[in-house]
């Protein structure tokens, strides 16, 4: 009896002191879940092996547990995307799915005695973006953020990401583990504010082990770093035969906008970046100048331009931009900008600015490549809780014709000669000076109550592919001229 008396006391000491302990830590919840119904052809290759109609669902629950100002920690889980009706991920008959994703897991703290706030963990790390984002990087990823405000005008931000440890891998298991399997990247912005403007410097170094672009699916994000960081026909799995184990990387980059003259707003994107990969034999890359190296540098810039005038029904712009192309000269490296892992959110279906799930990004997620504009109208709105946007582009490539035209310059590889990229996924779309594209994009959204939103978006996107350099390379029959989406999202807020 004097046991079971001392375990009853006891568990009555352990229960009020995790109760004592629970007031101090206060619990905030927040999340969505976002439903898809959407019929869209995003690629422009005929053969597509997905369906054209989907039906989707992701749920997004993020949980902060605040000890203080001081201290405080969130988990980001994510449910999906779940598309209907597909066992795999738990949506046919009998559900039950098993797609539980942590997003975000990080902590927040402020160094004792200072102003210095630090952020570790899984988190999202970004670049600034001024007009639609980030063309460079935009993604989630472990790593440290420190930032520290001096005053109203000025502060800074450092931040180290891990983007790839150990993960190179033949048919036969890990490459060389720990030997150049990792990618490192440190950056620094610094961002500044006044009465009316803000201006963003800011730049990366990159130290990139010549084996973490080595993965035999290459497919998903894994496949859009892939593509943003080598020249046009080299996979990651050259990489093991590069001569240094570590290359360097860096970009710099300069954003900001002016509202001072409101109702005008210019914004302003600028960056140059360059991934020094070393060379490789002519004869390793399938060339028919065997006995040539190849250099596997990648780098160029990229400047972004944003003009807005804002009035009481509508917001009307325009976007434009130049970003350096391939010269005709495959030896002496591309003179594209590389991206560590783009989020380019100009328009809702060439580029990743669609609502919640939706398809998005036929174009690619960076325009690096290309030139372009954008003519739009945004935030359109005759009545309460309705609003609808309508835009028009037109895009073109700066990469010269004759680095695939010409049959002694075409790398032997899986995509030689695509003008959709690489075989990893249909993006980015690879133009020359002679091919083009153009987007018309018009969506609603609609809210049904405070926390319930209605998206319909409509997207249209016309490819013309010059023959004269494509048709000696691939069969131009299997190329489709037309992409669209009609998608719907219904998006409950929490």
């Amino acid at each position: 009896m004097k046991k079971l008396a001392c375990f009853v006391l006891l568990a009555g000491l352990v229960l009020n002191a995790a109760r004592q302990e629970a007031a101090a830590v206060e619990v905030k919840t927040s999340g969505e879940w976002d439903f898809n119904f959407e019929w869209s052809e995003m690629t422009f290759r005929k053969d597509r092996s997905d369906d054209v109609f989907h039906a989707r669902q992701r749920l997004r629950t993020q949980v902060e547990i605040v000890a203080s100002e001081s201290l405080s920690g969130v988990v980001f889980f994510e449910i999906g995307d779940t598309n209907w009706g597909n066992a795999s991920e738990g949506a046919s008959i009998g559900t039950d799915g098993v797609t539980v994703e942590v997003r975000y897991s990080y902590v927040d703290w402020v160094i004792p005695n200072t102003d210095v706030k630090v952020r570790m963990g899984l988190q999202p790390i970004s670049l600034p973006g001024f007009v639609a984002g980030s063309p460079v990087l935009d993604a989630d990823a472990a790593g440290v953020v420190l930032s520290w405000q001096f005053n109203d005008t000025a502060g800074v931000s450092l931040f180290w990401m891990r983007g790839e440890h150990d993960n190179a891998h033949d048919d036969n298991g890990v490459i060389d583990r720990g030997l150049g399997s990792n990618m490192d990247f440190f950056g620094l912005s610094v961002p500044l504010t006044g009465d009316g403007w803000a201006l963003n410097p800011w730049g990366v170094y990159a130290n990139l082990g010549r084996n973490s672009l080595i993965d035999p699916s290459e497919a998903g994000e894994y496949g859009d770093v892939v593509v943003g960081m080598l020249p046009y026909g080299v996979t990651g799995d050259y990489g093991q035969y590069l001569k240094d184990t570590n290359n360097p990387g860096w970009w710099v980059g300069l954003g900001g906008e002016v509202t001072a003259f409101a109702p005008f707003r210019f914004a302003l994107d600028a960056a140059y970046g360059k991934a020094d990969w070393g060379k490789l034999s002519g004869e390793r890359l399938g060339l028919a100048n065997a006995e040539r190296d190849v250099d596997l540098t990648r780098e160029g810039w990229l400047a972004v331009a944003a003009l807005e005038y804002k009035l009481d029904i509508m917001t009307p712009g325009l976007i434009f931009w130049y970003g350096s192309g391939d010269d005709d000269n495959p030896y002496n490296g591309s003179e594209r900008m590389p991206t560590i892992k783009p989020a380019w959110a100009a328009t809702s279906f060439g580029w990743d600015g669609a609502y919640g799930i939706a398809d998005n990004d036929a174009m690619g997620l960076s325009p690096v490549g290309t030139w372009g504009v954008i003519a739009q109208l945004k935030d359109i709105s005759f009545m309460e809780d309705l609003s609808h946007t309508l835009a028009f582009g037109y895009y073109t490539g700066t990469n010269d014709e004759s680095l695939v035209q010409n049959e002694r310059y075409r790398f032997a590889s899986a995509y030689a000669g695509n003008p959709f990229g690489s075989s990893l996924d249909g993006n980015p779309l690879y133009l020359t000076r002679k091919d083009h594209a153009w987007e018309v994009d018009f969506n609603t959204e609609y809210k049904l109550y405070e926390n319930l939103t209605l998206v319909v978006e409509l997207g249209y996107i016309r490819l013309d592919l010059d023959k004269g350099v494509w048709s000696s390379v691939i069969a131009m029959d299997d190329v489709k001229k037309n992409a669209y989406k009609a998608g719907l999202n219904l998006n409950y807020a929490f």
